[in-house]
């Protein structure tokens, strides 16, 4: 399905929007044309034509009938000048035209701002609509499909790009529907006026179009090229705020200066080719409907002097209506390379939204509930994991059981897995191989026991809490911080989970206390406090399992011996997980797993670890681990 019928898929909830647009349009159309068919009755008086002229009222009928031909046209609009004339004068026949006149631009640009308002709830609706899927597909995708693309490219078709189809796809619709409708009905009164002319018109239009057409093509090839560049300029610059302090710490300013003056020139290019395609429009298309325009000046004044039945004040409305034409071309043309321009935004827009989702549940699911406690134990049967474009697995084959009520503390050398698997855990991602078992009952789909079926998504996940190494908070209030997930967050349940994890006191320090806004990313707190507000959220959840990413590193020796009581506390009862690099976190695990290269190396206690004097004790005499 082409990015167009998307984009009109998306319209039908504003169906009745896009009709009364339509309608009015219709209307504004048919008075604007009438309101301009005004100038001949004018003409005809102020040239005293309808002095002239005197037609009986019985041959109405027959003077209608032919008014498609240039004779009968101009007999007819002669017949109600002199009848005009003869009753009011031709001051009075005067001064009622321009009075209708008047009335017909008011009742035009009445009827224009009708369709324009409609148009408005159509457009902002599908922009409003597009951004909202946008969102829910980022939301639906597995973190590692999302951080294989550029924060910045998803920004920037977020964006730009939805704001390129708003401008661009709409607007050029907007365009497309009222434009045409003035040119077919001028083309019909100019046919009425004079065929011979008008033929002219229909052999230069299909010349033209296919011209513009053409140009058109190669606008949305420029096009795609450049919303891509502008999108690594957004990379470039959000790449240079997250990593601000690293840059000025190592004096890399003027560096990464000149890697975004490379990207920000190419996006130069790209869109300055762009927009001289694009402005090549309007000039092409005046050039072409005034050659259309002295051809027509040339063969009816022709016709004029040589008193072949058209007069001049015909001639003079003839051009009006043709000189309308001009800007509806124009518009068309525009509107043609803006949907262009607008249609290679729309498949950047889908491209992301058309991502598959790797985590997602089968049709059908197991019935199942977490118990109160948690469950009974959590299984990994030789889970193997692969990060895509690496060349060695994260997980090797491990297989592993926690039981419950257990705290079992992962270990081991930067990149031997200890993330992957709390990630693996809780279906950030699935497993490339094996399975991970929840009271026998499989995380995802099985190949070996397909009859199984597996754990919902929304009811494991239910189970779980999470804090990870890098405390992430929301710009919103401290209580929905802490409660997040929650539709009615309970401020006596969050106060007591911000007591246990330390956080109470500078939670009630704040400004405005619990409805303090903390700012993007938390940033109007401290580190320590972002990681003891992420720890609040745990105990607020209440989850029989806990999930600890170095939950701990930010925080001061006192504050980690005051969040640790905190955490011993909530875990008692639970089955937690925690990946740590204090050793006295560590001692106090119930077990340890000490991973290398993604294989489980050793398991058991501190003590029995330490005796063994293998990969545990040689990190623990490395000071590997913080006292």
């Amino acid at each position: 399905m082409t990015p167009l019928r998307r984009i009109f898929q998306l319209a039908r909830p504003f169906h009745q929007a896009l009709g009364s647009s339509a309608l009015f349009y219709v209307l504004y159309t048919l008075v604007s044309l009438f309101s301009l068919g005004m100038i001949i009755p004018v003409l005809e008086v102020i040239l005293g034509a309808g002095e002239s002229i005197s037609l009986p009222s019985e041959n109405m009928g027959n003077a209608m009938a032919p008014a498609m031909g240039g004779q009968g046209f101009q007999a007819w609009i002669a017949f109600f000048v002199a009848q005009w004339v003869q009753q009011y004068g031709a001051l009075g026949t005067l001064v009622r035209v321009c009075m209708g006149a008047m009335g017909l631009f008011l009742a035009k640009n009445v009827f224009r701002y009708a369709a324009l308002w409609n148009m408005a709830t159509l457009r902002t609706g599908i922009t409003a609509t597009l951004r909202g899927s946008l969102h829910s597909k980022i939301l639906a995708l597995a973190p590692g499909t999302v951080s294989e693309k550029r924060k910045g490219d998803i920004l920037a078709r977020a964006s730009n790009d939805v704001t390129e189809v708003e401008w661009a796809i709409l607007t050029g619709l907007e365009l497309l529907v009222r434009e045409p409708l003035v040119i077919l009905g001028s083309l019909a009164i100019l046919l009425a006026m004079s065929w011979k002319l008008t033929l002219i018109l229909l052999i230069i239009a299909p010349l033209a179009g296919a011209l513009l057409q053409w140009v058109s093509k190669r606008l949305k090839r420029k096009s795609s090229i450049a919303q891509d560049r502008l999108g690594d300029v957004l990379s470039a610059m959000e790449e240079s705020l997250s990593g601000l302090r690293i840059l000025q710490a190592f004096q890399a300013e003027s560096y990464q200066h000149q890697r975004f003056d490379k990207v920000n020139q190419q996006a130069f290019e790209a869109t300055r080719g762009v927009h001289r395609r694009r402005d090549l429009a309007s000039p092409l298309s005046e050039l072409i409907g005034v050659m259309a325009l002295l051809l027509i000046l040339f063969f009816g004044g022709r016709e004029v002097l040589a008193g072949g039945g058209l007069t001049g004040a015909t001639l003079v409305a003839y051009l009006l209506f043709f000189y309308q034409l001009i800007p509806a071309f124009k518009s068309v043309s525009m509107a043609l390379y803006n949907v262009q321009k607008g249609s290679a935004a729309a498949e950047r827009l889908f491209d992301i939204m058309d991502l598959p989702e790797e985590i997602v549940d089968p049709p059908q699911t197991n019935a199942w509930t977490c118990p109160s406690d948690g469950p009974v134990h959590i299984q990994f049967d030789q889970v193997h994991f692969t990060y895509p474009g690496a060349q060695k697995p994260a997980i090797d084959g491990l297989s592993l059981q926690v039981n419950r009520g257990e705290t079992v503390a992962l270990v081991g050398p930067s990149g031997g897995g200890k993330t992957t698997l709390i990630n693996l855990l809780m279906r950030a991602m699935d497993p490339t191989a094996g399975q991970i078992r929840i009271d026998d009952l499989p995380l995802t789909k099985s190949k070996d026991r397909p009859q199984d079926a597996p754990i919902s998504l929304k009811a494991w996940r239910a189970s779980l809490a999470l804090v990870t190494q890098d405390a992430f908070l929301f710009d919103i209030n401290a209580l929905e911080n802490i409660a997040l997930g929650d539709p009615q967050p309970n401020q006596a349940r969050a106060r007591e989970a911000a007591k246990a994890a330390q956080a109470l006191a500078f939670i009630e320090a704040l400004p405005e206390k619990w409805v303090t806004p903390l700012g993007e990313g938390g940033c109007k707190l401290s580190g320590g406090q972002r990681q003891r507000m992420a720890l609040a959220r745990a105990i607020y959840r209440a989850a029989p399992v806990l999930l600890l990413d170095e939950a701990t590193s930010a925080l001061d020796a006192e504050n980690e011996r005051l969040v640790q009581q905190a955490l011993e506390a909530a875990s008692q009862g639970r089955t937690t997980l925690v990946v740590a690099h204090r050793l006295s976190t560590v001692q106090r695990a119930d077990r340890i797993i000490v991973l290398d290269n993604g294989q489980m190396v050793e398991e058991g206690t501190h003590t029995a670890l330490m005796s063994k004097q293998g990969l545990y004790a040689n990190l623990v005499q490395t000071q590997m681990f913080e006292a």
